[in-house]
């Protein structure tokens, strides 16, 4: 899955366990919509390099990998897992467009 987005914010890189190093950012959607959404995603181990030339305001398409998985402690209870396998800088596919074609319906 790609999701296009504005880099809105870059976590530490932060250890979770031993040699498991994780980093987050969080994606603004690029859209012209007035109340945009967000998205928070991991990257692991040796991915976390891949963000070396990445900024906070940068226009990135990421390539996704996205699961879910049932919770140890609580059964029936499931989150949910969203990480990067590859990240492009720049423009690389247009985001929809709205469509102002002023028909009645």
């Amino acid at each position: 899955m790609h999701y296009q987005g504005i880099v809105k914010f870059i976590w530490q890189k932060e250890s979770i366990a031993e040699g498991v190093e994780k980093q987050t950012i969080v994606l603004e959607e690029n859209t012209d919509r007035e109340f945009k959404g967000s998205l928070a995603v991991d990257f692991f181990r040796d991915k976390i390099q891949l963000l070396e030339n990445v900024k906070v305001g940068d226009l990135v398409t990421a390539h996704l990998n996205t699961r879910s998985n049932e919770s140890k402690n609580q059964p029936g209870r499931y989150f949910n897992s969203i990480t990067c396998r590859r990240i492009e800088t720049g423009n690389q596919w247009a985001p929809a467009q709205s469509s102002n074609d002023d028909l009645p319906f």
